[in-house]
């Protein structure tokens, strides 16, 4: 599909104002170029190659506090093909990012056999900025990320499970955190490939004032291979000012995203092949929409003792969705526009005191006010308005307090025991609507967490955890009058694990349980999540990285997870969307001027009602990348050039998967129970080039 005249002038207009700034940066950006590089962690040798660090590769015995942590860093990051930028966090093992929508909307996570949804019981921090939504449009902790500019991430660190202090909401099942780069070689990157992708991206930093400002922009625009073109456009800024101060280092940081886009959402299966859905790529409302617009400013310090993080956040959103068709309202349809405008304040304080030798003591405070208004639901007819069902104005604190101490009081042995308290207050107000109420409720939630590992054997070790965590619910539903939600649903999680580091070779293994008092579980015709019953899960994790060689990395990883709710009966527990496997395989092969990477990603099976008579199949997916940076060639260094082949064996099978009731034209008035799905997007080749200063 031919993008239109205006499109493809911004595009080219936000390239060329890249492009020609970069010379003004590579002057001033001289005296810190190796330092630039580090930071990308890949530095020129003495031959004018290039060394390349994996974050993956780092020894970790002896400050883990538990084997399932972990990070990815340079070639981990810099080297992977990427459809999305939601596989980013698919750098934390088991992780795996989906998507039913848009690529203006947040991915669907799946870990340790819970299905997020967007990503609820899984956090995410960006510079110490939790990226989640609480009280969300959409669904409850809602985490998008389609706005990261990948070149702009230095490392991607992550946890599995409530075992650590310092993070609270969303965080049980696991999360993960992204610094962001503070130096970075100026450079330009352009990017062409199918179905109308396009996308620009362009910086560099430069010394000021005894300090390093990054700037770094991008432009993306993308039809996908659906009938009604994606017609999506997202626009990212990132800049960022760092300076040395006292024993640590301060920054200020501003983010901003807006996009904008036509979904293609799951079908109905037994529609495909009818007149009216010839194929799986069809639409079967081509009016759907979506727009989002985020500006986010962060101010850090850190320091061996401090950590201080304050942060400002505005953002509005808007999506028309239509997941049942008919089925509601057989005479209009039944599409929604789901809606907010948001601000929030927050911010972190924490200090940590070394008591003696082998004793440290980690205190601090969290605090997060969320201004919701409107946040609501229309109904809409082919996009227009028709009336409102509900629009509040909410407004949600909480402040939550924490202390832990890390003692090792013999060598090879590390014990910690850590306690968090949080507290919550969530109001609402009725702005209008036909279902409407206002009022105010408060919750709270103690959290302990212990954990030891010892090293029995040089480069082996250990690991024992237990913790409690919880996830929040959506303030509309916690002060329903009629049936209000908990405020906070806490869980626990425990796990035995065992780590080795031999040389180039690492490995863990991990067999873990997990408790949570409520599941959240996607219903189809709001198309959202809502609280079910308590769930059970235990599985294992097995994990490897292997370099036996300079220039060839290896990384692997295989789940397997048994989830069932508590208190139904046999045979009739099974949790829908819980997948009972993963997998991940990564090869990496770097050179000085070639460098190739093929990375396999498994989908389990999983359940799609409770009895487990309807399931979902595996799907298996490969994109590999190859990457020329030319040495010998005097007129193109400083040139990389690369190419991506997206879903290499072009698979046929579901990015996502439900069952639930729709109703279509001619059907019976109760509707038709059967599976929904989204077909992954088919192989495709995108190509680009880089130009360094």
């Amino acid at each position: 599909m031919t993008r239109t005249a205006s499109t493809a002038a911004r595009l080219l207009a936000s390239a060329a104002a890249l492009c020609s700034a970069l010379p003004a940066l590579a002057q001033d950006d001289t005296a810190q170029d190796g330092a630039a590089q580090e930071e990308q962690a890949q530095a020129s040798d003495h031959d004018g190659g290039a060394i390349y660090v994996y974050g993956r590769g780092e020894q970790r015995i002896g400050s883990a506090g538990a084997a399932s942590e972990g990070g990815v860093a340079g070639a981990d990051i810099e080297l992977r093909p990427l459809l999305r930028p939601g596989e980013l966090l698919e750098a934390t093992p088991g992780l795996i990012a989906t998507q039913h929508s848009g690529g203006g909307k947040a991915n669907q996570f799946f870990l340790r056999g819970f299905n997020l949804d967007h990503g609820t019981d899984f956090s995410l921090y960006i510079d110490d900025m939790p990226v989640n939504f609480r009280t969300h449009g959409h669904g409850q902790g809602y985490l998008d990320v389609n706005g990261l500019i990948p070149e702009t991430v230095a490392r991607v660190d992550y946890r599995k499970g409530p075992y650590r202090v310092d993070a609270g909401d969303f965080s049980f099942v696991g999360s993960s955190s992204v610094t962001t780069h503070d130096r970075l070689q100026p450079f330009v990157t352009l990017e062409a490939g199918a179905y109308g992708y396009r996308r620009a991206v362009g910086g560099g930093s430069v010394q000021l004032g005894g300090g390093d400002l990054l700037l770094v922009g991008q432009a993306k625009v993308n039809d996908g291979p659906w009938q009604l073109p994606e017609d999506f456009e997202g626009y990212s800024l990132f800049a960022k000012y760092s300076h040395p101060l006292g024993m640590g280092d301060l920054s200020l940081s501003y983010s901003f995203y807006d996009a904008s886009w036509a979904p293609t959402e799951q079908l109905p299966d037994r529609v495909v092949g009818t007149a009216e859905c010839p194929d799986r790529y069809c639409s079967l409302d081509p009016t759907l929409r979506g727009s989002g617009t985020r500006h986010v400013v962060t101010l850090g310090y850190a320091s061996d003792d401090w950590r201080v993080t304050a942060y400002v956040q505005h953002y509005s959103w808007s999506l028309l969705n239509n997941f049942t068709f008919l089925l509601e309202d057989p005479v209009n349809g039944d599409q929604i526009r789901q809606f907010e405008q948001l601000w929030t304040l927050g911010g972190r304080v924490e200090h940590t005191a070394h008591l003696t030798e082998g004793l440290s003591l980690r205190t601090g405070a969290e605090t997060r006010y969320d201004d919701i208004s409107p946040i609501g639901l229309d109904h809409t007819v082919a996009g227009q308005f028709n009336y409102n069902t509900n629009s509040f104005a909410v407004s949600e604190s909480s402040l939550g307090l924490y202390a832990e101490a890390v003692w090792q009081p013999v060598e090879r042995l590390m014990v910690i025991g850590g306690l968090r308290g949080d507290w919550y207050h969530f109001r609402t107000r009725a702005l209008g609507g036909l279902d409407v109420w206002s009022g105010s409720a408060d919750d709270h939630v103690v959290s302990p967490k212990i954990g030891a590992n010892y090293e029995v054997a040089d480069g082996v070790a250990l690991y024992a955890n237990w913790g409690q965590g919880f996830h929040s619910n959506d303030a509309r539903g916690v002060t329903n009058p009629a049936s209000p939600a908990p405020g906070l649903v806490e869980g626990n999680f425990r796990e035995l694990g065992a780590r080795l580091e031999r040389g180039g070779l690492i490995l863990t293994g991990v067999y873990w349980w997990s408790a949570i008092d409520s599941e959240l579980i996607y219903v189809g015709d709001s198309g959202a999540v809502e609280p079910s019953d308590p769930g059970r899960r235990h599985g294992y994790e097995l994990t490897a990285f292997y370099r036996p060689t300079e220039w060839l990395a290896i990384d692997g990883v295989l789940t397997g997870t048994h989830s069932r709710f508590a208190g139904l009966p046999e045979g009739e527990n099974f949790v829908p969307g819980a997948l009972e496997s993963s997998g991940e395989l990564g090869v990496i092969a770097a050179f000085p001027e070639w460098n190739a990477s093929v990375r396999l990603r498994y989908l389990g099976p999983h359940p799609l009602v409770e009895d487990n008579s309807v399931r979902g199949q595996a799907t298996t997916l490969v994109n590999a990348r190859l990457a020329w940076t030319p040495q010998r060639v005097q007129l193109l260094r400083g040139f990389e050039f690369h190419v991506e082949l997206l879903n290499a064996f072009d698979s046929k099978r579901d990015d996502i998967d439900y069952y639930y009731e729709t109703r279509l034209p001619g059907e019976p008035p109760e509707g038709v129970l059967g599976t929904n799905s989204r077909i992954v997007e088919p192989r495709q080749l995108r190509v680009g080039m880089t130009r360094r200063f």
